[in-house]
């Protein structure tokens, strides 16, 4: 093979590579416009926030007292917990004024029904009674019998009446608050609280 021949394999090769290069940096450039508009359009989607409205929520200013210490977790409201989340604007009787702490917050719906559930458990089914398990297993045989599939029904027992509560020790504003300031009037009602004055049980 000629110097001649050898020159213009290496030079077809090298411009081979060249145009290798340039074919990947092109196909990169378009991958990344086409990711870069992709995440345009659904960062919407992607980082969608629950959106949050102007709730107001009854807060319990005393706790209620059980002498039966399992009646009262799962009874007994205590000093912080909300008794109800109501839309902005709610009518609030004389009596509900006096006695419950009614704070504006900006919640999501999420947060706002948190505030009134219970903290549960699952009854596992070893601790049912017999007639229990029996009701259960007749069901089991009707829904059979119908060609329906089975759906057990979700068994919780309450633990704590409620799993959050206000925090009114952390907050500046709260903390000072008596159940006997209530009677002057309600003494926050220019201030939006949001989630962070809300801690877990």
């Amino acid at each position: 093979m000629t110097e001649e021949k050898k020159e213009q394999i290496q030079e077809k090769k090298e411009a081979q590579t060249k145009n290798n290069k340039k074919t990947f940096a092109i196909i990169g450039i378009l991958l990344l416009i086409v990711i870069a508009f992709s995440f345009f359009l659904l960062k919407d989607k992607i980082f969608k926030k629950d959106p949050k409205y102007i709730y107001e929520v009854a807060v319990m200013m005393r706790s209620q007292n059980n002498s039966d210490p399992e009646e009262d977790a799962r009874t007994s409201l205590k000093k912080g917990d909300v008794l109800v989340v109501q839309k902005e604007g709610h009518n609030w009787s004389k009596t509900e004024k006096v006695s419950y702490l009614i704070l504006k917050m900006e919640l999501s719906e999420a947060e706002a029904s948190k505030l009134t559930k219970s903290k549960t458990r699952e009854i596992p089914e070893k601790e049912l009674s017999e007639e229990e398990r029996e009701r259960i297993k007749e069901e089991e045989k009707r829904a059979k019998k119908a060609g329906e599939k089975y759906v057990p029904e979700l068994r919780e027992e309450t633990l704590v009446a409620r799993e959050y509560r206000i925090n009114m020790k952390e907050s500046e504003e709260l903390k000072d608050l008596k159940a006997n300031d209530l009677i002057k009037g309600q003494p926050l009602k220019d201030i939006i609280f949001d989630w962070k004055i809300v801690e877990k049980k």
